[in-house]
């Protein structure tokens, strides 16, 4: 195949000696793709000169929100569905169901088909859709659930769970504190609780930026920031979750939502909500792409890949890295 891609710093594929680099770390070509607004992803904002960014709208401004910066390279803002041409490849974008504006790339090059994920959720959520399968000659998708020990229940049930556990303390007069990451997790929740509560939501400075972001793409999250002392009366706090002990505002019940609560002890509260793929939804999820080739990476990549091959009989491996 003349169409390559391997792990250098983030992501490459490469035609021909032309590359683009997918959720840079370091920027190794002049065409970076960023699939969302994770800090752990949008290093590539941060290119200087003559760099040339692809974002969706909604990622890049996300981005800009949390950052307090604008990206220094030039910026080209995509939708879902959207078409570009970078040389010789065609990139289509699609919805990568991880948080709000997440996209994964199609990348079409020499007559044949690369699709990258990104981080992938493929259940519908309170927010976003299923990422959508897309066909294609090889698949790199992320592992960070790969694992069998990692299955999770249905989301409407994780949903009715953190429902009657947030009404339940509030009844015993505490304040339910939970501490989620600040883009995705942080505006799931609170939508959970516009929807099903009557509650006063109140949250980190930082959150409210991103809701506001939401807000400019037509989406209404009720919250306000949190100012001085509340009193334990019909409200809940939605915070970063290093900030998880900072608070002083007396009796408060804190709670975490994360994948990892599906296995282990935790001390507080903890909720099996994630912004990713479970196991059996990964494995779903390159079925319905029907691929010929797939790279694994992020997580259980080994043992993804080594699923992949049993179940599907697909050629499976973790993406190499450049040698």
């Amino acid at each position: 195949m003349a169409l390559k891609a391997y792990w250098d710093q983030g992501i490459i594929v490469d035609y021909k000696g032309e590359r683009l680099h997918l959720d840079p770390l370091n920027p190794k070509a002049s065409h970076l793709l960023i699939s969302h607004a994770h800090s752990d992803h949008v290093h590539g904002f941060r290119a200087r000169g003559s760099h040339q960014i692809y974002s969706t709208k909604a990622t890049a401004a996300m981005f800009e929100a949390v950052s307090g910066k604008k990206p220094q390279a030039a910026l080209k803002l995509t939708d879902y569905s959207e078409r570009f041409k970078v040389g010789s490849f065609m990139v289509e974008v699609f919805n990568s169901g991880h948080i709000f504006g997440s996209a994964g790339f199609l990348v079409e090059a020499g007559g044949e088909t690369l699709a990258y994920t990104g981080d992938l959720n493929f259940t519908d959520t309170v927010l976003t859709e299923a990422a959508q399968p897309v066909s294609c000659d090889t698949l790199i998708i992320e592992a960070t659930y790969g694992s069998p020990a990692y299955n999770f229940p249905a989301r409407e049930k994780i949903y009715r769970e953190i429902i009657s556990w947030t009404i339940e303390k509030v009844k015993e007069g505490k304040i339910p504190a939970f501490y989620v990451y600040p883009v995705g997790k942080a505006q799931e929740i609170i939508k959970l609780l516009n929807m099903y509560t009557e509650l006063e939501v109140y949250v980190h400075h930082r959150i409210d930026r991103v809701n506001r972001v939401h807000g400019r793409f037509g989406v209404r999250l009720e919250a306000q920031p949190l100012e001085g002392k509340i009193s334990p009366s019909r409200c809940v706090i939605v915070y970063p979750r290093r900030l998880l002990g900072s608070l002083n505002i007396g009796s408060q019940a804190p709670a975490l939502a994360t994948g990892w609560a599906v296995r282990g002890k935790h001390i507080h509260q903890a909720f099996p909500l994630s912004s990713h793929a479970d196991y059996s939804q990964l494995i779903e999820y390159v079925k319905a792409c029907r691929p010929k080739q797939v790279y694994t990476c992020f997580g259980f990549d080994e043992t993804l890949a080594s699923a992949l091959r049993r179940k599907l009989g697909v050629n499976a491996r973790p993406l190499p890295e450049r040698t």
